[in-house]
């Protein structure tokens, strides 16, 4: 994933964390929110509660990777925060994936979705 995507600033997170809205999964929860910018921005976060930094270092290694091949499907326009919980330590990568694709859909964040309302 290119860095330009990437939420960088610890005060547009707590903006996200703040203002946005959630969507919760077994995996995952992911906190959305318009922001001023017209591009995507996503932030992944992994709580020591996950293990080491060997293992919250994987999982967010493994999120960014099954977060990129989405990248093209999302609006423009939203910053978006994934925060792990414990199950995504033992899931496979493909359900991570669809997981967020499912997450992303609920909270109609998706190009091909909107175009067909």
């Amino acid at each position: 994933m290119k860095r330009c995507y990437s939420l960088k600033r610890n005060k547009t997170f707590r903006y996200v964390y703040r203002r946005g809205k959630s969507v919760p999964s077994r995996m995952l929860v992911m906190i959305y929110n318009k922001s001023k910018t017209g591009m995507v921005k996503v932030g992944f976060s992994v709580s020591k509660k996950i293990g080491n930094s060997v293992t919250r270092n994987r999982v967010k290694r493994r999120l960014r990777e099954a977060f990129r091949p989405l990248i093209p499907e999302i609006m423009p326009g939203y910053d978006i925060i994934f925060i792990a919980r414990d199950a995504v330590v033992e899931a496979e990568f493909d359900s991570i994936g669809r997981s967020m694709y499912g997450m992303l859909r609920k909270a109609t964040l998706l190009k091909k979705q909107n175009e067909q309302d």
